[in-house]
């Protein structure tokens, strides 16, 4: 090859290599370092988010983090469902198996936000790994992103040590407590509502009860327009149907009726399912009056946490309340405190103080027409609300107006309680982003290597 021969072959090389740098390459071709800054957000996903689901048995799958250059399990969970939609309870009168142990479609995986890592380098597999899809979290808001890799094994299967979450119940005291490393909170076995709350501090103590108990109150209106109180809270009658205590999360599934007089009851349909994670409950609640939600009519309906003296110091505010350093709970009605805005439509109420912070939502779904949900607001120790265990009431919550006081069949009623050791109230938009803004996920399969992790049994 002649020298100018050369020349020009090194010019065209050279422009090859400068176009090559330029190609829109996808960007899993490269790892990339984690910027997911969100902490608080649990993440659930059902099997058919998956491009292709992981064959062989959900036991035979890892969850696995990449962090400085080493992978590392992580604390998830697989809640296996039947055909139906219905969970596979694990323990309680209902529990049971999955008839087909695979990951399947309504199969959920969960985990926590925060155990994301970078994005691996390209081939860099869990040693013994089979299958590796990967899930990518993105922060709609600020872009950030975190990833993780659902694994599938044919032999050892790597597991975290880590639990987040667990149940002790109690069944000499017919008492049930969830304690996770943010807090703990108890109730009885034969009720739906939590009655004890209390942080649990970084350094490994534990905060003061802050809860007298969790109530539901107002009236109904049956026909001949009698009115008769309505404490939901104190007639419910509810029974333990099936419990999943993971890693992660907490399923409680409840059944019961609501006695409001002796020839009427609302019926709990097939369930109140409550799922308690890391840092949050979350109670929906779906009654049923079959045949007669036309005739009875439910007024001033009010939802709050009562508190105990242990919660005073702490300070509560909100969207149509902002933070206030008058409106303080300690058993007495400041003039601030009497003139707060109970007019104002909320999404949400919260409080910090000594014994840690609390956020509060609740909404319908799909919404009930014309209702209105107000701050509800109450701090004076002379008044009696029974039954209580501590006397005098500190409620913060809300009121419920519904102009026409009926409630639509199938109408879900969801409480969400976010209860952390420590919170500053600059802070609670990260709570309210858990919703508002959810993380977006992406999920691509990578290592596809065996179509399944069992062998056929020949034919």
């Amino acid at each position: 090859m002649t020298m100018r021969m050369m020349t020009i072959w090194n010019d065209f090389a050279a422009a090859g290599l400068f176009l090559f740098a330029l190609l829109p390459f996808p960007p899993c071709l490269f790892a990339q370092e984690k910027t997911l800054t969100r902490q608080d957000d649990p993440v659930v996903m059902e099997g058919r988010q998956f491009q292709s689901r992981p064959a062989g048995p959900a036991g035979q799958l890892a969850l696995v983090a990449w962090h400085h250059h080493a992978w590392a399990p992580v604390p998830f969970q697989i809640d296996q469902k039947k055909p139906d939609g219905s969970y596979c309870f694990t323990q309680g009168p209902e529990a049971g198996a999955d008839p087909d142990p695979d990951f399947d479609a309504n199969d959920e995986l969960v985990f926590m936000a925060k155990d994301s890592g970078d994005r691996a380098e390209p081939g860099e597999w869990p040693a013994g790994a089979r299958t590796v899809r990967e899930i990518e979290l993105t922060d709609p808001q600020s872009g950030e992103q975190g990833w993780l890799y659902l694994a599938g094994f044919a032999g050892q299967t790597p597991r975290s040590g880590e639990d987040y979450i667990r149940v002790e119940v109690d069944p000499a005291a017919h008492y049930r407590r969830v304690i996770t490393y943010e807090y703990i909170m108890g109730g009885p076995m034969d009720r739906v509502y939590p009655d004890f709350m209390a942080a649990n501090r970084a350094e490994g103590s534990r905060g003061k009860d802050v809860l007298d108990r969790l109530k539901m109150r107002g009236e109904v209106v049956l026909p001949l327009g009698i009115t008769v109180p309505f404490a939901f809270d104190e007639m419910t009658k509810a029974q333990d149907v099936g419990w999943i205590d993971g890693p992660v999360r907490v399923l409680h599934l409840a059944q019961g009726y609501i006695e409001i007089a002796k020839y009427f009851r609302f019926k709990i349909e097939g369930y109140s399912l409550i799922s308690y994670y890391v840092n949050h409950m979350i109670w929906p609640i779906a009654l049923s009056a079959p045949g007669s939600s036309h005739i009875i009519k439910t007024v001033n309906f009010r939802g709050y946490m009562d508190f105990c003296p242990a919660v005073y110091g702490s300070y509560p505010f909100s969207a149509a309340n902002p933070l206030n350093e008058q409106v303080i709970l300690d058993g007495h009605m400041s003039e601030a405190e009497k003139h707060l805005d109970t007019r104002t439509p909320i999404a949400w109420n919260a409080g910090f103080g000594p014994q840690g912070a609390l956020v509060s939502r609740l909404f319908t779904v799909p919404p009930i027409p014309g209702q209105k949900q107000l701050p509800y607001y109450l701090d004076d120790a002379t008044v009696n609300d029974p039954p209580e265990a501590c006397p005098g009431v500190s409620a913060v919550g809300y009121t419920l107006v519904n102009p026409s006081g009926e409630q639509p069949p199938g109408v879900i009623t969801y409480q969400y309680y976010y209860f952390l050791n420590q919170l500053q109230p600059e802070q609670v938009q990260r709570i309210l982003d858990i919703l508002d803004h959810p993380l977006q996920v992406k999920t691509q399969t990578l290592a596809p290597l065996a179509e399944d992790l069992t062998p056929k049994n020949p034919q």
